[in-house]
């Protein structure tokens, strides 16, 4: 059960409804991004005890948990747009980015193309071996 204190909201960007979480505190915005399969409810333990130094929030991308699930925008430049939007719906201009798992692939193409949104970036466990059995079956399911 999630007992962690936070706002649950929505926003609606590039025609769909993400949904996120918002821890508050202070200081510059930490966006934490989960990795695939995951919602953002994955950093409820972990997320608010940054709250001290940070503005702390958790993006479920579409597809996923309380999320939007279209058919298609699972590409990595429909999901860095999402990003992008989202963090203009909530009037962020910098962020430190968080992506667990396969959100490292977003939060690296996030950063390539507008690198001055972002002030740094944060890796959690976010490699994988490609030839696994389990990659590429999530790959031909939820190809980016």
């Amino acid at each position: 059960m999630d007992k962690s204190p936070h706002k649950s909201d929505f926003v609606n960007v590039n025609g769909i409804r993400l949904h996120y979480l918002d821890w508050g505190g202070i200081g510059p915005t930490l966006l934490f991004l989960p990795g695939m399969g995951c919602n953002a409810h994955i950093f409820d333990r972990f997320a608010p005890h940054f709250i001290d130094k940070f503005h702390v929030i958790a993006l479920t991308r579409r597809g996923h948990g309380e999320s939007d699930h279209p058919e298609t925008g699972y590409d990595i430049d429909t999901l860095k747009e999402d990003i992008r939007l989202f963090l203009d719906s909530l009037q962020i201009d910098q962020v430190i980015l968080v992506g667990h798992s396969m959100a490292g692939v977003e939060l690296s193409h996030f950063t390539a193309v507008y690198p001055e949104r972002v002030l740094k970036l944060v890796y959690l466990d976010a490699a994988f071996y490609r030839n696994l059995p389990e990659f590429k079956n999530m790959q031909e399911k939820n190809p980016l």
